[in-house]
């Protein structure tokens, strides 16, 4: 399944994009939000199960323009409740392209795997990722904090996007019942 936004493609990953996904994971700027960079060898492994893992869902953003590689969506349904993450390239940050992509990515993801409930972190004080996540309906329920510091969490429950508690995005995530 391929979606399309108005200037990206989501697609779903092949071993053709493993170097693209290995310099996004690599790139200490790129993942400063994300505790920190991968190794080589880390972020081949993480790729392989990107690729091979059943329960991982996830795909790749390439600008629809210049096929160029942009960043990475993905949900995790290893713990007990199912988890969004996304990554972007720093030549991408601050123009709308992690809005734009995870607006048309997680409802569908969300009506393809049947979930009502998804979490996701980010860390305290990282606006952006926050502020996007309050975008797709998601609330924060907590702060914790690990060896890579405090973080935020979020959750996203079905329920409350389509009774109107998610505030204004219920037209947004709305079309999920």
């Amino acid at each position: 399944m391929t979606i399309v936004t108005r200037r990206t493609f989501l697609l779903p990953y092949t071993e053709s994009l493993q170097s693209e996904f290995l310099m996004l994971n690599c790139c200490a700027k790129n993942r400063a939000q994300m505790n920190g960079p991968h190794t080589v060898s880390s972020a081949k492994r993480l790729f392989e199960k990107v690729i091979n893992h059943e329960g991982i869902y996830s795909m790749a953003v390439l600008d629809s323009q210049t096929r160029e590689y942009m960043g990475h969506l993905f949900i995790s349904q290893d713990g007990d409740i199912p988890e969004l993450g996304f990554i972007f390239d720093k030549a991408h940050w601050g123009q709308g392209i992690a809005t734009e992509t995870l607006k048309a990515f997680f409802p569908k993801a969300c009506r393809e795997l049947k979930l009502d409930k998804v979490i996701a972190t980010a860390n305290v004080g990282h606006t952006p990722s926050i502020k996007l996540l309050k975008k797709l309906g998601f609330q924060q329920v907590g702060e914790r904090r690990d060896l890579h510091g405090p973080y935020l969490e979020f959750m996203y429950s079905a329920e409350q996007a389509t009774s109107g508690e998610a505030g204004d995005q219920t037209s947004l995530v709305g079309s999920l019942s």
